[in-house]
């Protein structure tokens, strides 16, 4: 298949190897970032240094000319003046074009008009570029370009890359608290024979050599407590999940999640916990706990505790079982008992509605199988969500540790499939053989990494915070 690149750049091409001046080059030794050297000007002003990156404009001037060079940090001007360069940057500079990157040796100086530059005095062709750049201002308007092409969209939109990076800090910081509490990370299988530890729909495969269906990864839950039976007391993994699920602004079917166990621990252990990592990892890429989400500033440096029932009650105000479960109905047809009411009418009234965190606590069985029961009430169980800006951040429990009471908490879950409930647990008799063996107590948490870097990076959509989010496809 024949590419059509950009004629005039193509015979630029062309010209810097007749010249002989290669192209394409290999490696080149950056000594400073552009922010590097604005933000230590005073110290290397009139001192050597070698800085490269992409060009993204370029302005003649005769015989000098002003470049302005992007790299990962920033960018920053490239004075080129005839007089102090070689005869082979001489050469580059008449066949360069934005979009081009670039080598550039020089000295650190403040032009006349008191703009920090690197004054060149060697220019090297680093890679050519043999498509025009879209303008900053009209050639990414249009979202789903942006994304189908993420890597212009780094380029010309800085917001979006600097989004990525705080991804990063926040991940990197999550990682040092687990260490500095002596977690130790695991690995969990991504091919299972059984889709467990969540309530959701699987992505099939068939595995050739062992001619079997398995299923991409839902959730680490069911293996990491396997650990736990293991010996293994605070383990955590981060990896992609896979639910065959809708595509909007909160879910993606690929994500990032968290998942922590920690032996002889139980709800409590995980709330602090899950508050010092959604804080501490914003604090990390923002310095403020006090963040902008849209229109609203979100305060993390507080977190309310309310249980589901009672948040309930308050959005409809009614106290009345009877009530609740009549509305929940209404809802949702399926409903068939009071925590499945209440369940029903939070995510449909309540939770869309909170803004600062907030640990919602004390979940209905029916929708927490894998949780102990509240001594006071069996029909809830010890389980927390923690909600910030509409969005389910965090999902923990104490842990289910009696295998007996796990065996007829999956037979409920098969009974709700029966009644057309597709999102439930599969029945895993090889995980209730290891829990024969006894699982110590333990609390569990898992968080929603993709989510918690929209909170830190001030993103209405998950597709910004996923370098390559999935895309439906777009005839031709």
């Amino acid at each position: 298949m024949e590419f059509k690149f950009d004629k005039e750049r193509l015979e630029k091409l062309e010209k810097l190897k007749e010249e002989g001046t290669e192209p394409y080059g290999s490696r080149f030794d950056v000594e400073l970032h552009s922010i590097d050297v604005k933000e230590n000007f005073e110290k290397l002003e009139g001192k050597d240094t070698a800085v490269a990156g992409r060009i993204i404009a370029k302005r003649d001037h005769g015989k000098i000319k002003f470049i302005d060079l992007q790299d990962e940090k920033g960018s920053i001007q490239i004075y080129f003046s005839e007089k102090h360069v070689d005869e082979e940057s001489k050469k580059i500079a008449e066949e360069l074009d934005a979009g081009d990157i670039i080598g550039v040796k020089g000295t650190v100086v403040k032009t006349k008009t008191n703009e920090i530059s690197i004054d060149a005095k060697k220019m090297t062709m680093l890679s050519k570029s043999l498509l025009p750049m879209p303008s900053k201002w009209y050639g990414l308007e249009d979202t789903e370009k942006r994304y189908r092409k993420r890597y212009l969209d780094f380029i010309i939109n800085r917001e979006s890359l600097e989004k990525i990076q705080k991804g990063s800090i926040m991940l990197s910081k999550i990682r040092d608290i687990m260490k500095n509490k002596n977690f130790i990370e695991v690995t969990v299988p991504i091919l299972q024979p059984i889709p467990g530890g969540a309530n959701a729909k699987p992505f099939i495969t068939h595995y050739n050599s062992l001619d079997r269906d398995f299923y991409l990864k839902i959730a680490s839950e069911l293996y990491l407590k396997r650990l736990l039976v293991g010996g293994f007391e605070k383990v955590f993994d981060i990896s992609k999940n896979f639910r065959n699920e809708g595509v909007d602004t909160r879910h993606n079917p690929e994500f990032i999640m968290m998942e922590i166990y920690q032996a002889y621990g139980d709800l409590s252990t995980m709330l602090g916990l899950t508050e010092e990592i959604v804080k501490e990892s914003v604090y990390a890429a923002n310095k403020t706990y006090q963040v902008k989400f849209g229109e609203r500033t979100l305060d993390l440096s507080k977190f309310q505790i309310k249980t589901m029932e009672e948040m309930v009650k308050e959005n409809i105000g009614v106290d009345s079982e009877e009530e609740i479960i009549k509305r929940g109905k209404q809802i949702d047809g399926k409903v068939s008992s009071y925590g499945e009411a209440v369940n029903a009418l939070f995510e449909a009234k309540v939770s869309d509605q909170i803004v600062n965190p907030i640990f919602v606590t004390r979940f209905p069985i029916e929708v927490s199988p894998l949780a102990k029961k509240t001594p006071d009430d069996p029909r809830f169980v010890y389980r927390f969500e923690l909600y910030i800006a509409g969005m389910e951040i965090a999902n923990a429990f104490s842990e289910l540790n009696d295998p007996i009471d796990q065996i007829s908490r999956f037979e409920e879950e098969a009974k709700r499939k029966n009644r057309g409930i597709d999102e439930t647990q599969e029945f895993d008799m090889e995980f209730i053989e290891a829990m024969g063996y006894g699982m110590p107590p333990a609390g569990g948490v898992g968080i929603g990494i993709d989510r918690l870097q929209m909170i830190g990076t001030n993103s209405k959509s998950i597709k910004e915070v996923i370098p390559f989010p999935q895309l439906r496809t777009v005839e031709d």
